[in-house]
């Protein structure tokens, strides 16, 4: 939970800031933002490093290009102040919420209305379009907000904001039956060792793929391991003997082998959903009798809604799903996102902020 809170927010406080020039990293004062409108102001308890933040960074994604220079989406804190059109009888000074990749999505768009919020045209980003949360206060807006349920410490939380809800999004939109078997490439990472529990959770019997990581991926509920590496060229022939044919793959890894041997491994009818961004072009190998022969479907998303996002919270709630976290410094962002870079990263990394 986050530490004794006072509504007192001081003119300056710390953040990681870009060097638009250099492109570096760094901790240093500014003003303290101001809520407008809608907008609270949260006083961050700590936030979780995604891989997006890395491509963000990088800038190597033509579609997702900041215009900010402080990045963070998987924020968790007590709101210290309130915008002035903020409904007060829903939120006070005080309570728990989220500072999410959606900053704010208009909610009336065809994409909105139809449970695909996250492709909303209209949306504002954090960490992108809006000062993120690699900082110690960040703007959330009340009309897209989540609260945090009581049970679910700060840490625990803040890697669901982004990671959880994301791998939780796909193992819906893949309607995979209980007892299927599901692949999870990059199984030992901040999403994989996640989509590992959730897909458990969901009774489903998960395979994990990566590479030196087969302890936390046996650990947190994975029924068999595949290592990419000492298998060589015949992942998908492993994958295929242990499974007969996975009904369904989340392919957390961001390169383009994963996507690859997934087309191979899959069994009649299978869907893969594709997560992670590789940071080249990547096809996916794939053929029209792939589809017409095999049946398989190849499906994507990106985070969640916010009704996703409770969901994915209270699966946590329950003691059904638990981050395995490492814990750094505001100070660290830059190291953090290169070892996120180099798939060195075992669970998800926390920024815990001091105030």
């Amino acid at each position: 939970m986050s530490g004794p809170f006072t509504s007192e927010v001081p003119p300056r406080s710390l953040a990681a800031v870009q060097d638009s020039s250099t492109k570096t990293i760094c901790t240093q004062e500014r003003d303290t933002p101001t809520p407008e409108s809608t907008q609270v102001l949260v006083r961050i308890s700590c936030t979780g490093v995604c891989a997006t933040d890395l491509h963000l960074c990088r800038r190597d994604l033509p579609y997702l290009q900041p215009t900010v220079s402080v990045g963070g989406h998987e924020g968790v804190g007590d709101i210290a102040s309130l915008g002035s059109n903020v409904n007060k009888s829903l939120w006070k000074i005080g309570d728990r919420v989220g500072v999410r990749w959606l900053h704010r999505v208009c909610l009336q768009c065809d994409l909105c209305t139809s449970g695909y919020e996250n492709l909303c045209p209209n949306r504002k980003i954090s960490g992108k379009d809006v000062e993120g949360c690699f900082a110690q206060y960040a703007l959330a807006d009340s009309e897209y907000l989540v609260r945090i349920p009581e049970m679910v410490s700060d840490p625990d939380a803040a890697p669901i904001l982004c990671a959880g809800v994301t791998v939780y999004k796909a193992l819906k939109i893949a309607q995979l039956r209980k007892g299927s078997w599901v692949a999870v490439a990059g199984a030992g990472g901040g999403l994989g060792h996640l989509a590992i529990q959730y897909a458990k959770a969901m009774g489903l019997r998960p395979i994990g793929l990566d590479a030196g990581k087969k302890d936390i991926c046996l650990t947190i509920g994975a029924e068999a391991y595949v290592d990419v590496l000492e298998t060589n060229d015949s992942v998908a022939a492993e994958v295929q003997r242990v499974t007969g044919g996975a009904s369904g793959a989340l392919i957390c890894a961001s390169n383009g082998r994963a996507y690859a041997d997934a087309v191979k491994y899959l069994a009649k009818a299978g869907t893969m959903v594709c997560i992670g961004l590789p940071p080249r072009p990547s096809p996916i190998p794939v053929l029209p009798e792939d589809f017409i022969a095999r049946g398989i479907k190849i499906m994507g998303t990106s985070t969640g809604t916010l009704k996703d996002t409770e969901e994915a919270l209270d699966f946590v709630a329950q003691g059904l799903v638990k981050p395995r976290l490492v814990e750094k410094s505001l100070d660290d962002i830059e190291s953090v996102l290169e070892d996120i870079e180099h798939a060195k990263v075992e669970g998800r990394v926390v920024i815990r902020m001091v105030h």
